[in-house]
């Protein structure tokens, strides 16, 4: 059993709120895996768009794991590395962009991807919600590469 995780918590939480109407992503979990055995260190990006009563909230969520031994020395494998998440929630404001890092640790690449599983998961029963046209059990629309769902190309923040 996995032990509580405030960065997991606060994700999850996000994903699972009812004012949520869009949300994007561009890191794939195979590649971050890849990522993170060659380099102990790896990461992702949401975009959030909320709307409750007409007025719209921007939320920008990037994750970042390292291991505490990344990129030193010589290494067979990150597996049983243990490390550092950091999570940086960016909320665009009429004021400017409000901050908040949330920061947490992992004992091992297991326990570290199945955190990624469950925001994986939880992004993907989002998405589909609110993609139409994605069959059952499917993660996207056929040749889609950037998973984005409900947020308009002009109001995305990832950089594509």
């Amino acid at each position: 059993m996995q032990r509580p995780n405030p960065v997991l918590e606060e994700i999850l939480r996000l994903l699972s709120e009812p004012s949520l109407r869009g949300l994007a992503t561009l890191r794939h979990y195979p590649m971050e895996r890849q990522i993170y055995a060659r380099f102990g260190r790896c990461g992702f990006a949401i975009d959030l768009l909320m709307e409750k009563d007409h007025a719209k909230r921007h939320v920008s969520v990037l994750v970042e794991a390292v291991a505490d031994s990344s990129a030193k020395g010589v290494k067979k494998s990150y597996d049983k590395a243990k490390g550092r998440i950091t999570c940086i929630v960016a909320e665009i404001t009429s004021k400017g962009i409000k901050y908040k890092t949330i920061k947490s640790k992992y004992s091992n690449a297991k326990e570290l991807f199945g955190y990624v599983e469950k925001v994986r998961t939880a992004f993907y029963e989002r998405y589909r919600s609110l993609k139409p046209g994605i069959p059952p059990g499917k993660e996207s629309v056929p040749g889609e590469i950037f998973h984005a769902a409900g947020i308009p190309d002009t109001e995305l923040f990832l950089g594509v």
